[in-house]
């Protein structure tokens, strides 16, 4: 059986606001005015002592003459309903439609009414598929900041220009929702520094429930150069936040496996929380520590790391709805970068900005221009999208295709089942029906006049063409049990011309006619 044609809208609306006014389709702005006028002293909350049905009828009138006395709101209900009124109330590019006296056409009202709705459901396709785009890029100016004169100077000089992209990181991601709780991550990433790109295909699972204090999993694994595989495990306890992770990797020395633990616990609500962590690794011992204080917009913090090449960072990051900046100063071995130093003698400014939600992405190209880095910048650009199309345009119309495909074919091996069934049923009662006879045939025996399983005929359809099930035909029972005629819960019989019906229990005796039995009829009458 063929899957029911798909809702367009979540909510549906509930009444008709030409049934709600009782005007024909045709009606005159004249005539909606005065049905509202009518209905409105009956219902009007101020002018009815039935309030509570009166504050439940009057807002759907007034919404309907509110649609119906405005003829572009008018135009967009009666070719997309509800939907398409509200899509037009919520254009921006005009504030007239719920003017009577507007001053456009029907025709562009209209096509404006088909363009909206075409975004909407534009959006509703892109809704499951969830993207985001995320950049990174590290500009050195250091000799800007040293020869600022000469800089300037020689701006346009590709030669001897003082700023340049020493580091790029981009990164795309697409959700897909697999289930309420489940969501699978399909994304990529290109690392660029000093002209050597590198680059990965990333896949995650986030299994997210909707209580805040239960435990949250998250799965990642990344296919490049270096395969890796993490686990992430995220708990919400009050005002703490613990997370740990497992995250195994194939590096050039074997296999490093590292285990981190992440800490987040808020003294008071109106306090930033104090954040600290701490991570391990199999070859190299302790990897780093960081301890800091974090909010929405600033975070401060300090790390470092136990190596051969020993390093400690503290900096100050600023953060304004997906743009950050930070400035901080670093130790690597003896030599110490300042913050305020960062501005004489050169720096790091790092810039990042991000994206929600979008749908095309122009691959920035980093420096120095090559044919590998434009290759790389468009696949780690592309490959989400691609992979959503896919989804989107392939994998699951196949699905969908798929699904259908197996409920016809289910619903065709029922119906040649219970047809077969039927046939065998009609031809078995042929070779029963001499016994039948003979049982029917003994004098003072039980007759049994007629039996059916199945529908009634009085309330079967009589098109044998309608849409009619299978299963709602009846089958003539009679011969089989006049053939297996025994002794019953319920029987039913003929007797001097009446129709009678008796029940009787597993161990009583069954002796017929009987005083208990009900009277049905004359024979003849009861079928």
């Amino acid at each position: 059986m063929a899957d029911l044609p798909p809702i367009w809208f979540d909510v549906a609306p509930d009444t008709d606001y030409y049934a709600a006014l009782n005007v024909h389709r045709d009606a005159s702005t004249e005539e909606i005015r005065r049905a509202f006028f009518v209905l409105s002293r009956e219902f009007h909350p101020d002018k009815t002592t039935h309030t509570d049905d009166a504050n439940q009828q009057y807002p759907r009138l007034d919404r309907a003459y509110k649609v119906l006395s405005s003829q572009p709101l008018r135009l967009a209900y009666d070719q997309y309903g509800e939907r398409g009124v509200v899509a037009l109330e919520e254009d921006k590019s005009a504030d007239e439609w719920a003017v009577a006296n507007y001053v456009h056409s029907d025709e562009y009202v209209q096509e404006r009414v088909r363009v909206l709705m075409r975004r909407w459901y534009e959006k509703q396709l892109e809704a499951p598929f969830s993207s985001q785009t995320e950049c990174e890029v590290e500009v050195d100016a250091r000799d800007f900041v040293k020869h600022p004169l000469y800089s300037l100077q020689q701006v346009f000089n590709k030669q001897f220009r003082m700023i340049g992209i020493s580091q790029m990181v981009m990164r795309q991601s697409t959700s897909i929702d697999v289930s309420r709780n489940t969501t699978v991550v399909v994304g990529g990433y290109l690392y660029d520094k000093h002209g050597l790109g590198l680059g990965a295909l990333t896949c995650g699972i986030n299994y997210i429930t909707a209580d805040p204090t239960a435990l949250r999993i998250h799965l990642n694994s990344e296919v490049g150069w270096t395969p890796k595989l993490s686990v992430h495990l995220v708990c919400h306890h009050r005002m703490t936040v613990t997370s740990c992770f497992l995250m195994p990797e194939l590096t050039v020395d074997g296999l490093d496996v590292r285990v981190g633990v992440n800490h987040v616990m808020r003294l008071l609500p109106q306090y930033a929380p104090l954040q600290g962590s701490m991570m391990l690794s199999a070859n190299t011992g302790l990897v780093a520590v960081d301890l800091g204080v974090g909010g929405a917009a600033l975070t401060l913090g300090s790390s470092g790391k136990v190596s051969r090449r020993s390093r400690l960072s503290m900096g100050l990051r600023f953060a304004l709805q997906g743009i950050s900046v930070r400035i901080g100063y670093d130790v690597v071995g003896c030599s110490v970068h300042g913050g305020f130093a960062t501005l004489f003698h050169g720096g790091r400014t790092l810039f990042r900005f991000a994206r929600g939600s979008v749908r095309f992405v122009v691959p920035v190209m980093v420096a120095p221009l090559s044919t590998a880095n434009a290759w790389n910048t468009f696949v780690a650009a592309t490959a989400p999208f691609l992979v959503a199309a896919v989804v989107r345009q392939v994998v699951k119309p196949a699905h969908k295709r798929k699904q259908q495909a197996a409920l016809q074919s289910a619903h065709a091996r029922r119906v040649s089942y219970l047809m077969e069934a039927r046939r065998c049923a009609l031809s078995q009662q042929t070779l029963m029906e001499k016994q039948a006879a003979k049982n029917t045939a003994v004098e003072g025996g039980v007759n049994i006049l007629v039996a059916r399983y199945g529908q009634h005929p009085s309330t079967a359809p009589t098109n044998p063409e309608s849409d009619s099930s299978i299963e709602d035909l009846n089958v003539d029972v009679t011969i089989p049990l006049q053939f297996f005629l025994q002794v019953r819960q319920y029987i039913r019989y003929a007797f001097d011309g009446h129709v009678y019906e008796a029940t009787f229990g597993d161990l009583q005796a069954v002796e017929l006619p009987s005083a208990h039995a009900q009277h049905m009829g004359q024979v003849g009458q009861i079928f």
